[in-house]
């Protein structure tokens, strides 16, 4: 049978000529395309090699370092933040760096430098200040670094450019690797931060154009239209833009919290938080969204409140705003005039709210409807509302809300709106103070820094109280001290006493508690000229810091040497029965005892150094942390170059200025040019180095730091209905001439209890007496060598010191103070190299009690007092003026 055959068709055919195959074939192409597919999807097409080379050559010319992002903190992200500093203050700084082509190991070295990049003096000093801190960098990693600086105050041009110098060093020192140059705007003395820590930042802008926040100013020079406030709203997504350090929050006046976590905060940020309270500083709550979160926060234990669950709050729990911040306006509206009154209207709806349970330590501020919970925390605040503060019913339509904000929120002093030679309102306060005084913009006070100096005063009232010592008494010599500077001549008298009624009326103590301000730092800044410090210097100086030995100290000595020379010398070999070894043993007796003698010498007058030192720490009742201000003098015979670590993270340390009538010893020694001194921050360490103080001659340090004396609270104060109270004492330094003073809350006379040496771990009973004399006080601290009226040999006075937080004008009425000494040293310090003589006392003040805040008061009138609403700038025009 034939069969079919296909001439076409050979061995040499491919395999998938047959229909069968090509439908295998086919469809096995087609499943491999569809993986394929999916796969080239993943994965970029192959790089070829001019691409390759490209990118290397990218990657090769890539910076080593990107360029740093430096703030200034506080700080956020609008263009109205320009790096302000405050003079005096000391400053924190935040710094964003990345290493882009290696790890890199370094440190920051930073310093304030002038337009021709020259290092700024510290004021009256004949030094100037660098701070440095260790940084590492792995590669392709950005990495935030604090560092905290000092701009020193203006000398003689004010208007003189600051920058702040950032170097990146290789670690052992070396040429930068990253220089940069950040320029900083001066904050006026009135000026202060006003923090907004909240959820929704951004809806706090309101608060710019308040004219609580930028005063009505007339068209006067920069310095005087400058705001109150800085307004600075963090960005709280990651971190929260706001210091570490507690000396760093002196330049912050209010925070404002609403509904953000506290967790935020880091460790250091939320005990830098709570030391700022306890000194002044104020937080108001927006009570809503908050009060929960900060239930079990750091905050928790202060709180005025507790959420008692949501309300509504409706018109008729406003009546007591209407009643007391609303007053009747005479207004120019739709072509005529018309009383109007411009009350808060809720008929739209009413607001949610809080339900606010009281705490026993807390109040509702007075004429709020008990919508406002405030409670004391130190000489700080804590206030809470129940209402949301950025509700636009409250803080946008309601056009007294400038008002209530001051009276209430901020509880600031009433003001009045006046008019100008051009019929422009203007801000004032209601009484005669002055419109720009920082005392009225911050509540922030440090005894240390801002009690004013009154020496002079103080001295007259000394010099009376010596002459009318009863015969017998042991008086000192007057001419003596008239010519040592400590008593005024008698031909001068009367001057004096006229310059002293006029500085203290312009002090205005009764209404200030004897606190004063800087023309520059304002009020809280580093100050060497404040009472405090002008007190310490004097008594630095009364010290002299040096004893000479005296002719039995001589006598013992050589008694001493001959003794060991001759007879022992000779006893010793006779027992041994070799006399004659006596002549061989004689020189080496003979060095020895020179090697004592110098020894000795060295100890008894300071041959080699010695430090004297006089400390201030201040603290309130029931915190555990106080302020410790340290004056340190230091001497040497030899040039020596020291340097103090100390323990506490807070710590800032600046050589102490000298004082307006002292000279300079170092630059007739080292030469006319200043030498750097170094602050240099590494974990919770703490170094000023390079102190170079000359031969024979003396410098003196001034540091602060926050010192936790125990876990306990280092004072806590109870007293009864009968005005009796009981002391417990936790700390561990033995107290010594305690005595209390206090201006009676119902009576408003001062009284006084004596305590004497107050032991660690105590608690006492006081029963408080009224005093003899208000100058006096006690007649125990004037028999006390320590506190006596004029120094006694071999002793640290503090008088001068005594004299300065015992003026009973600065108690406010229902205040109570206790004040008291000790010769121990203080923890957190310590100085290399050692001196060989050293002496320290610490006056030691601390706040029992403090006076209960008046009621708030509405203001005067308002900025509607010529008819019409005044011409306030928008944000857009602000921010156009603050980049001028």
């Amino acid at each position: 049978m034939a069969s079919t055959f296909d001439s076409a068709r050979n061995d040499f055919t491919p395999l998938w000529a047959t229909p069968v195959r090509r439908s295998w074939m086919a469809a096995f192409l087609l499943f491999s395309m569809l993986g394929t597919t999916g796969c080239s999807g993943c994965f970029d097409p192959a790089e070829t090699l001019e691409e390759r080379q490209a990118r290397l050559a990218r990657e090769e010319t890539k910076d080593d370092f990107e360029p740093p992002k430096l703030n200034v903190l506080p700080s956020d992200d609008r263009r109205t933040q320009l790096n302000r500093v405050k003079p005096g203050h000391w400053t924190n700084v935040s710094t964003l760096m990345k290493a882009n082509n290696f790890d890199f190991r370094g440190e920051l070295y930073a310093s304030t430098v002038d337009s021709n990049n020259n290092p700024v003096p510290i004021t009256d000093t004949d030094y100037f200040f660098s701070a440095t801190r260790p940084l590492a960098l792995p590669k392709g990693q950005e990495r935030w670094s604090d560092l905290l600086f000092y701009p020193p105050l203006f000398e003689r041009n004010i208007s003189q450019s600051r920058l702040f110098a950032c170097d990146l060093r290789p670690v052992g020192g070396g040429r930068p690797v990253l220089v940069d140059r950040l320029a900083t705007a001066r904050m006026y003395p009135q000026e202060y931060y006003m923090v907004v820590l909240a959820s929704a930042s951004d809806e706090y802008q309101f608060l710019e154009v308040t004219d609580v926040v930028r005063p009505l100013y007339p068209s006067l020079t920069p310095e005087e239209q400058a705001p109150h406030y800085r307004l600075v709203l963090p960005k709280t997504v990651d971190r929260v833009s706001v210091p570490e350090n507690s000396m760093a929050w002196t330049s912050i006046a209010y925070v404002l919290w609403d509904g953000i976590d506290p967790a935020l905060l880091s460790l250091d940020q939320q005990q830098a938080m709570v030391d700022w309270l306890h000194f002044g500083g104020q937080l108001i709550i927006s009570g809503p969204d908050s009060l929960d979160r900060l239930k079990l926060s750091f905050l928790g234990d202060y709180l005025p409140a507790d959420d008692g669950g949501s309300v509504e709050l409706g018109q008729d729990r406003f009546q007591a705003w209407n009643d007391e911040f609303v007053k009747t306006e005479k207004i120019y509206e739709s072509n005529k005039w018309q009383e109007l009154r411009y009350e808060v209207d809720l008929r739209a709806g009413a607001l949610r709210g809080s339900d606010l349970k009281l705490r026993p330590e807390a109040q509702f501020i007075p004429k709020t409807g008990d919508l406002v919970a405030e409670r004391r925390v130190g000489r700080g605040r804590i206030a809470v509302t129940a209402f949301q503060i950025r509700s636009p019913d409250i803080s946008r339509n309601w056009k007294n809300f400038d008002s209530f904000l001051n009276g209430v929120l901020l509880r600031r002093v009433p003001r009045k709106f006046i008019q100008t030679d051009d019929e422009q309102p203007v801000n004032a306060w209601a009484d005669t103070y002055g419109t720009n005084d920082p005392r009225l913009v911050t509540s922030l006070r440090y005894m240390s820094r801002d009690l004013a100096n009154l020496m002079p005063a103080y001295q007259r009232r000394d010099a009376n109280l010596i002459q009318e010592l009863p015969p017998g008494e042991p008086t000192p010599d007057m001419t003596d001290a008239m010519e040592a500077g400590s008593l005024p001549d008698e031909n001068q008298i009367a001057e004096l006493e006229a310059q002293i009624k006029q500085t203290e009326k312009d002090l205005n103590i009764d209404a200030f508690s004897g606190f004063t301000y800087d023309n520059q730092a304002g009020v809280a800044g580093w100050n060497d000229a404040s009472g405090i410090s002008t007190a310490a210097r004097a008594c630095l100086r009364d010290a002299a810091g040096i004893s000479i030995p005296n002719g039995n100290f001589v006598l013992r000595v050589t008694a001493g040497y001959l003794l060991v020379l001759v007879p022992l010398n000779w006893l010793v070999f006779w027992m041994m029965g070799r006399v004659e070894w006596a002549w061989i043993a004689a020189p080496v007796i003979a060095i020895i005892g020179a090697v004592c003698v110098i020894k000795l010498a060295e100890l008894d007058i300071g041959f080699a150094r010695s430090r004297t030192e006089i400390a201030f720490l201040e603290a309130h009742a029931d915190y555990h942390r106080a302020h410790l201000t340290r004056f340190t003098s230091l001497y040497t015979s030899l040039s020596t170059t020291y340097d103090m670590t100390f323990s506490e993270s807070t710590a800032v340390a600046l050589p102490f200025g000298r004082g307006a009538e002292a000279f300079s010893n170092q630059s007739r020694r080292f030469g006319e040019g200043t030498s750097e001194v170094r602050y240099h921050q590494e974990g919770g360490d703490i170094q000023l180095s390079g102190v170079q103080v000359a031969s024979n001659s003396s410098t003196m340090i001034h540091s602060e730091y926050f010192l936790s004396t125990s876990i306990e609270p280092m004072f806590q104060w109870d007293t009864d209905t009968a005005g009796s109270g009981t002391l417990t004492y936790a700390s561990t330094q033995t107290l010594h001439d305690v005595g209390v003073i206090r201006r009676n809350a119902q009576s408003n006379q001062i009284e006084v209890a004596w305590l004497g040496d107050l032991q660690p771990e105590t608690k006492r009973e006081l029963r408080f007496g009224k005093a003899d004399d208000e100058w006096t006080l006690f007649d125990a601290w004037t028999d006390s060598p320590v506190l006596s009226l004029t120094p006694t040999d071999g002793q640290v006075n503090l008088r001068h010191l005594l004299n300065t937080v015992k003026d009973v004008r600065q108690l406010k009425q229902g205040e109570t103070r206790l004040i008291g000494w000790t010769e121990e040293d203080m923890p957190g310090m310590t100085i290399s190299p050692e001196s060989n003589q050293r002496t320290i006392r610490t006056m030691v003040v601390a706040h029992l009690q403090h006076a209960d805040l008046p009621e708030p008061q509405a203001d005067a009138n308002t900025r509607r007092f010529l008819g019409q609403e005044p011409a306030q700038m928008q944000l857009m025009e602000l921010d156009a003026i603050d980049s001028l």
